[in-house]
């Protein structure tokens, strides 16, 4: 194989290659040979529009023929990409009030980072450079980004510059929580634990937290009612800035446009990229706060220019497709379509809520999650997932915990289909356990 592959073995690779896809037909992808699967994450959450839409093919296409590159460096930028910096804007919550573009969602964090330590240098805090960040929570695979990954696979050998890092807990109260405390108590207790992580590393040290309002890639983690306003509290107490990672959550996933909305978050920063251009064009996007941003660009002003940028940022390609993908979300009515097709989901979901290999389902707009007992084997989703696969659908299995997040043009028909084969895949792997537990 001459491709390495990422989040991949590559040893194993060269014996089980990966799938080969070679096509797309609206929420289904084609092999070599032939076979159509319906992706049931949307690949990496970032395809709500599926795999080959025509009005983003069209979007791409004009903008090609008219101007296919050029840059935002040095007082200079395509037009296209202004106007996309002035309807998100629009389209952010509050108090967002500017955006820089760049092309990949751990670019993105990474630049957001380095946002955290410019804004604290320009207010002469200069020691004010660490970043809180949680376990279990997916901010990519940079140096930095990789960092504050709370997972040890993106940090083994890799050298990336844990010292940097603070770590708490993540909000997961149904296996982090100890015997007999209630929600509420757990949330405090989170709480305290982000204060005294603060205050042991001397708030003077530290400078940012990161997290998703909803922990995507880490299990789909909904946090407990109270546990954003605990955070930004304490946040606050102790002047960090908090940013944002709309990554996954991000244009209408949740039911609303930014998850930001769905619990209080004011950000100072928001990452955003995957279903900005629908992952039709690599761009994503930092939004800054007026807070923020009025101390970069006064600090900037005095250098004689902001020293930050990346070549294809901005792309006129990228942010014509992302235009129209806003077009597209706004013909929809995304948040209600997004809130009335997730809650047919619930319909699907409802279908294990009582099984007794599943420990818990969880939803928020069309962003979902079956975690299974661990009483079954670290690898029973592994398995289920492998026999969603035969039976023609894609889903995730990230530990125990099965994801489940579909393009958003599915069909309610679709989602009978996909919690159909599911449901199947399931009842066939506890079927094996149990023939596997007689033979032994």
């Amino acid at each position: 194989m001459s491709q390495v592959f990422p989040f991949t073995d590559p040893v194993a690779a060269e014996t089980l290659p990966p799938l080969r896809i070679v096509g797309g037909n609206g929420i289904k992808v084609i092999d070599v040979r032939g076979k159509d699967y319906i992706d049931a994450v949307s690949a990496l959450w970032c395809s709500p529009l599926g795999f080959n839409h025509p009005r983003l093919a069209d979007a791409a296409q004009r903008q090609m023929q008219t101007l296919n590159y050029y840059h935002s460096f040095m007082g200079r930028t395509p037009n296209v990409t202004e106007k996309l910096a002035r309807r998100l804007v629009q389209k952010l919550p509050s108090p967002i009030s500017h955006v820089l573009f760049g092309t990949s969602g751990s670019e993105a964090v990474e630049t957001a980072v380095k946002l955290v330590r410019y804004y604290q240098n320009s207010r002469g805090k200069s020691e004010k450079m660490r970043i809180v960040s949680r376990e279990g929570g997916y901010h990519g695979s940079g140096q930095m980004s990789a960092a504050l990954t709370g997972m040890g696979y993106c940090h083994d050998a890799f050298g990336v510059p844990l010292h940097d890092v603070l770590r708490v807990g993540r909000p997961h109260y149904l296996c982090d929580a100890q015997p007999g405390e209630t929600e509420v108590a757990f949330v405090k207790r989170l709480g305290r634990e982000l204060d005294e992580t603060i205050r042991d590393a001397g708030p003077e040290t530290v400078g940012g937290f990161i997290g998703e309002p909803i922990m995507g890639s880490g299990g789909v983690i909904l946090p407990p009612n109270g546990y954003w306003e605990e955070i930004q509290n304490v946040l606050s107490k102790h002047d960090v800035l908090l940013i944002a990672d709309e990554i996954i959550t991000g244009f209408g996933r949740t039911g609303v446009w930014f998850a930001c909305e769905l619990f209080g978050i004011q950000p100072d920063l928001l990452t955003m990229a995957k279903q900005m251009t629908a992952a039709v064009f690599p761009m994503s996007a930092v939004a800054l706060s007026e807070k923020v941003y009025a101390k970069v660009a006064t600090q900037a002003h005095q250098f004689g220019t902001f020293g930050h940028g990346v070549t294809y940022g901005g792309h006129p390609v990228g942010a014509a497709v992302a235009m129209e993908c806003l077009d597209i979300y706004e013909d929809m009515c995304l948040p209600n379509h997004v809130t009335n097709l997730g809650a047919y989901m619930g319909k699907g979901l409802a279908l294990f809520d009582n099984m007794p290999c599943v420990a818990q389902v969880r939803r928020e707009g069309m962003l979902s999650a079956v975690e299974f007992a661990d009483c079954l084997g670290s690898d029973f989703a592994t398995r289920v997932t492998e026999e969603a696969r035969e039976r023609g659908v894609f889903f995730r299995n990230i530990g125990n915990i099965l994801a489940i997040a579909p393009p958003y043009i599915c069909t309610q028909e679709d989602i009978d289909a996909i919690f159909d084969v599911l449901l199947k895949s399931v009842d066939a792997v506890l079927a094996e356990t149990e023939r596997h537990h007689e033979l032994a």
